[in-house]
């Protein structure tokens, strides 16, 4: 039933959340469900992610780490609804009304209903088309090396704040908004649940596009940001379930502090001054989760051996693991069949059982049939002696310096079929200063022979105070954590830890 707008406005009004259920979680407690949302976890689209590890092969190394994606997107659902309840203006008052809290959970229940099997490991095979290239392992090498150099590099170009995911057909989140579109039964209940809701809302949530909509700038912001649900959540989850203690941080204190203030006509998230200290850890404990356990060394290698292997698959064109044409088809049919709900980490597992590498002869080389071998026997590619550069630094051409100037950085390009290399790149943030940002601005622009403007630098500034993590009081300008002399981040944004190793695949 099509509604115009000023009749959803009014039904959103009248709208109040009424819990009918829950599920005890082991890292929040008791998640309250709604009816809408009782009835989509009960979808076999949505228990597909039961069969999606949050981490990927991340349990081989810290056994903990079973969790999925289901999980995860509950928490999700959880967390973002806090934030909603907890969003104020400058005046202390409230944000969002209950209609749209139920839009929101219903967004953050659904963001990862696109995740692939392994999670980000095989999303990075299609999302760069792997399978498609031959990725002989001394071009992988090569790409590494590249990489590093760009290290060397004076070229700054702005940052695209807000590129919508609509723009990536691969990327998880694109793809959930595929399955959305396809799933009858999912638009069934929400429009006879909730009828107020526009779907495209909860697409544009989910991908982190405002263009359509404007006014869900706001909504936007507690999925897809510095300081969103998404990140909140991992972060807590992925700790919890890992054994180690990387997620702490003081989640009320931060949900307390949480304001909107508008900006050029456009609702902006930020934090309060006292929340800058919780922010500030937050991003600290997301920096140690990264480079302790995504970027440990037996992690990266068992995930890039599965990528490697995943690559391999996808071109055989399975059913069950598919090319990019033939896996959009599964999604635009998947009621009508199973071969997207199979689409999961056991399909990943049982191709690797029936891998035949006799079919694979005359065009895989023998790392892929070693990598195979390996990861079947539950075994990694080891580290070569003195193998591993580890540097953190505010100054990128130094960390060239330090990184080019090893070992493992002369034989990137060595003639060794029987060496791989992988590089990992983290900073405590992602935001640059204003100044730096008008730097790139107009530098980008000389190269156009124009000139940036005030009301260019605002209208791009809107988009940057979106992705980042705004200092709102009264007495001062919107501006970045970055920005602001209080925080930490005023003092590590730029550094980062870069590490490089060397594997020996034979």
């Amino acid at each position: 039933m099509e509604f115009t707008k000023e009749k959803r406005d009014k039904l959103q009004n009248k709208y109040k959340i009424e819990f009918v259920d829950r599920i005890l979680d082991p890292v929040h407690g008791f998640i309250d469900l709604t009816q809408v949302e009782q009835k989509i976890i009960e979808l076999p689209i949505f228990k597909r992610m039961q069969s999606l590890k949050q981490l990927s092969l991340t349990n081989w190394v810290f056994p903990g780490a079973e969790h999925t994606r289901y999980m995860h997107s509950l928490g999700v659902m959880h967390i973002v609804d806090l934030m909603a309840s907890n969003l104020k203006d400058e005046n202390y008052r409230a944000v969002f009304t209950d209609g749209q809290r139920q839009i929101l959970r219903l967004a953050g229940l659904l963001h990862d209903i696109g995740h692939y099997p392994l999670s980000h490991v095989t999303e990075y095979v299609y999302l760069h088309n792997l399978f498609e290239n031959d990725d002989k392992l001394l071009d992988h090498n090569e790409r590494v090396k590249k990489e590093i150099d760009k290290l060397n590099s004076d070229q700054s170009q702005p940052i695209d704040y807000m590129k919508s995911r609509y723009s990536k057909p691969m990327h998880h989140e694109t793809i959930g908004t595929l399955v959305i579109e396809n799933d009858p039964d999912i638009k069934r209940i929400i429009e006879e649940c909730c009828p107020f809701i526009d779907i495209h809302d909860i697409q544009d949530i989910i991908v982190g596009c405002v263009d359509r909509n404007p006014a869900i700038s706001a909504m936007v912001q507690l999925i897809h940001s510095e300081l969103d649900a998404d990140g909140i959540d991992y972060v807590m989850r992925d700790a919890t379930f890992s054994g180690t203690s990387y997620g702490g941080f003081e989640l009320g204190l931060l949900l307390r502090n949480l304001v909107v203030k508008q900006y050029n006509g456009i609702d902006i998230v930020g934090i309060r001054p006292k929340g800058i200290s919780v922010v500030d850890q937050y991003l600290i404990s997301k920096y140690f989760a990264y480079t302790q356990v995504i970027f440990n060394r037996h992690v990266a290698i068992f995930d890039k051996m599965a990528e490697m292997l995943s690559a391999e698959l996808i071109k055989l064109d399975k059913s069950t693991y598919p090319t990019s044409n033939t896996l959009v088809r599964h999604i635009e049919r998947h009621t009508q069949n199973d071969e997207y709900l199979r689409f999961t980490d056991r399909a990943f597992w049982t191709q690797i059982d029936t891998f035949d590498e006799s079919d694979l002869q005359g065009y895989v080389a023998d790392y892929i049939v070693a990598a195979h071998k390996r990861l079947s026997h539950y075994q990694e590619f080891e580290t070569v002696p003195d193998g591993e550069v580890i540097y953190t630094s505010n100054n990128k051409k130094k960390a060239y310096e330090v990184l080019s100037s090893s070992g493992v950085y002369s034989r990137l390009t060595s003639e060794n079929e029987d060496r791989l290399m992988l590089f990992h790149c983290r900073g405590f943030t992602t935001e640059v200063t204003e100044n730096e940002y008008r730097a790139m601005l107009s530098m980008a622009s000389k190269e156009k022979g124009t000139e940036v403007s005030e009301d260019r630098f605002i209208k791009e500034n809107v988009a940057r105070l979106q992705e980042g993590i705004p200092i709102i009081d009264k007495e001062n300008p919107l501006r970045l954590l970055v920005d602001d002399p209080r925080s930490v981040m005023n003092h590590l944004h730029g550094t980062c830890t870069y590490i490089l190793r060397e594997y020996n695949v034979c």
